[in-house]
C-alpha cells in the first residue's frame, strides 16, 4: 500500500520546509518528501497486513491519525475505487489530509502529482511561464534518512534554489527550479565538469534537454509550461540513468 500525508505548506522556501518535515518523516519511516510551491508531501508505504483490505489501510492508517488528532471513523475507506483517505480536516496541525491506496496503484487522482516513486515524470508545480526554462537536476548525496539526505543537500540547495524539491530515504533527491540557460551553460554554473548532452524527444513540441556529469549527476530542461509524461517515448529508455525499479516497465 502507499500513503500520502499532507502538511501544511507555509511561505517557507522549498529548502527550508524540506529541512522542517524530514525529521517528521523519519519519525514515521517516510520513504519521500515532496514539497513544491502549494504542497508538502510525506510518501509513505507498508505491506498488506490483513485479508482485508479496507482493514489493511486502516491499521497503516491508525498511527498517523492518532498522531495528528483524526479520530478512527474519519478515515473511510472506498470500496468501488480501492483507497482510503481523511473525511475531515484535523485541527493537530502540520498534517491536513491523509490517503492510503493499494500497493501498486497511482495514488488515485494524487497519481499525477506523485507518479511512482523518485521518478522523472513526478510532478513538482513551480509555476512557470512560456518563457521559462524548468531544470529538474537530479543529484544523489550519501544519506540514509531524510533528515541526513536534507543536510546533504545544503550545497545544492544552497547552488540552486530550488522551487520544489523531491527526495527519497536513500539520499536521491530532484530539484527543481526556473532558469534561462541551456544544457551547456546551466551545467557550467552548477559545477557539474564535463557533461555528455542529449535529448528526450516526445515528438516535435515536447523535449527535454539532457546533460550528465561523470558522476551521475543529471540536468533535465524542458519549456516552462510543457508537462513531463511518463508516457513520452525516450523516458523509459534513461531508466538506469534516474529511474527505480518500481517504474512500470510496460508503458
Amino acid at each position: 500500500m502507499t500513503a500520502m500525508l499532507r502538511l501544511t505548506r507555509g511561505t517557507a522556501s522549498a529548502a527550508e520546509t524540506l529541512r522542517r518535515y524530514a525529521p517528521l518523516a523519519d519519525e514515521f519511516g517516510a520513504d519521500g518528501i515532496d514539497v513544491d510551491v502549494e504542497r508538502a508531501d510525506l510518501l509513505l508505504s507498508g505491506t498488506r497486513a490483513a485479508v482485508d483490505e479496507a482493514a489493511a489501510m486502516h491499521a497503516m492508517a491508525r498511527p498517523l491519525l492518532h498522531r495528528f488528532g483524526w479520530r478512527e471513523e474519519d478515515f473511510v475507506y472506498s470500496r468501488n475505487v480501492r483507497y482510503a483517505e481523511t473525511t475531515v480536516p484535523t485541527l493537530d496541525l502540520p498534517a491536513t489530509r491523509l490517503v492510503i491506496d493499494r500497493a501498486g496503484q497511482e495514488m488515485g487522482w494524487e497519481g499525477a502529482t506523485h507518479g511512482h516513486g523518485l521518478t522523472p515524470d513526478r510532478t513538482l508545480d513551480v509555476e512557470p511561464v512560456d518563457t521559462d526554462v524548468v531544470a529538474r537536476l537530479f543529484v544523489t548525496v550519501p544519506a540514509t534518512t531524510l533528515t541526513a539526505t536534507a543536510e546533504a543537500l545544503r550545497p545544492w540547495l544552497a547552488r540552486v534554489g530550488p522551487t520544489a524539491v523531491s527526495v527519497d530515504r536513500g539520499g536521491r533527491a530532484a530539484l527543481v527550479y526556473r532558469t534561462h540557460g541551456d544544457p551547456l551553460t546551466e551545467s557550467g554554473r552548477l559545477g557539474l565538469g564535463p557533461v555528455e548532452t542529449g535529448r528526450i524527444e516526445g515528438d516535435a513540441d515536447h523535449v527535454i534537454e539532457t546533460a550528465v556529469a561523470a558522476d551521475g549527476t543529471t540536468l533535465w530542461l524542458r519549456r516552462g509550461t510543457d508537462p513531463v509524461s511518463r508516457h513520452w517515448p525516450g523516458l523509459i529508455e534513461v531508466r538506469e540513468m534516474v529511474l527505480d525499479d518500481s517504474y512500470p516497465a510496460d508503458i
